[in-house]
């Protein structure tokens, strides 16, 4: 009986594998905000470094090839990294929850058109058609990685949100409110979508790992913001010649903190769909 009363916020705290995800995420958020604690800008170079220094001294990860402190850098990416991730998932919810939400409620030849769209944006792979946008956009800039990723990550939200709405619509405070002479917008906004607020906040922590993982790849490929950034990607991108030398302090930081963060996220997300739905498990 206990466990049936249980809220969502306590079978959440419950979860080991949430409260590992908590952990792990906490632990990005304070590199984000104990970054101007970091010995060196992020763009600011030690004039007596010609070559990657191993960690220790100043450096306590080393430096990359061009005086860049890798400790620093690793603190300002987080912010940066952050803010893509979380950014690119505010967009694409902005996009794609009102187009499935209307696709859903609208059903005909609405949902028709509207689901064809997002079939078409289906077909391609999500990296070529991030790449393809980046590349439309032709501007090496954090923005231009956000609007990417969002892009691609519309389709798969507004889908999430059609098949939310299709299993509200036809319950019975719906058709109660239908019969009332409620506006078909006033029982959307009021009554539908607050019952599928669970599944769209699974998705958006889901995305946010997600989003940053595409964001880096962008990144890495040289399309995203330009060697100056303290970026996870773009530390990943430049110290990609030093991956088979022994120069590896250049190249592991980024990448565990990038596999930290996206696994945080992952395992925060599966806590909250267990959370938020019992019958999950």
């Amino acid at each position: 009986m206990t466990g049936r009363r249980a809220g969502p916020l306590r079978r959440l705290l419950r979860d080991k594998g949430a409260l590992v995800g908590l952990v792990l995420v906490g632990l990005v958020v304070l590199m984000a905000a104990g970054a101007n604690l970091a010995p060196w800008g992020p763009k600011e170079i030690d004039r007596s470094v010609y070559e990657p220094v191993p960690p220790g001294g100043n450096h306590p990860l080393g430096t990359d090839g061009t005086g860049y402190d890798v400790f620093s850098r690793l603190l300002y990416g987080a912010r940066i990294s952050l803010m893509t991730g979380l950014a690119s998932v505010v967009l694409a919810l902005l996009v794609g929850v009102p187009l499935g939400a209307i696709s859903g409620y609208a059903g005909g030849k609405v949902d028709t058109v509207l689901m064809r769209i997002v079939d078409v944006m289906l077909a391609f792979p999500s990296v070529v058609l991030a790449i393809a946008i980046a590349a439309l956009l032709d501007a090496r800039t954090v923005g231009t990685v956000i609007v990417a990723v969002a892009v691609v990550a519309v389709p798969t939200v507004a889908r999430q949100v059609r098949a939310s709405v299709l299993q509200v619509r036809g319950l019975e405070y719906v058709t109660a409110a239908r019969a009332m002479g409620f506006s078909p917008q006033r029982i959307l906004v009021r009554q539908v979508l607050p019952n599928c607020l669970a599944p769209i906040l699974v998705l958006a922590t889901l995305g946010v790992g997600h989003a940053i993982l595409a964001a880096a790849g962008l990144s890495f490929l040289g399309l995203g913001p330009e060697a100056r950034v303290a970026e996870w990607g773009v530390m990943l991108k430049d110290g990609y010649r030093y991956a088979t030398g022994r120069e590896q302090w250049v190249i592991v930081p980024p990448g565990v903190a990038i596999a930290i963060t996206v696994l945080g996220f992952n395992l925060l997300g599966d806590g909250l769909r267990r959370a938020l739905d019992p019958r999950a498990k």
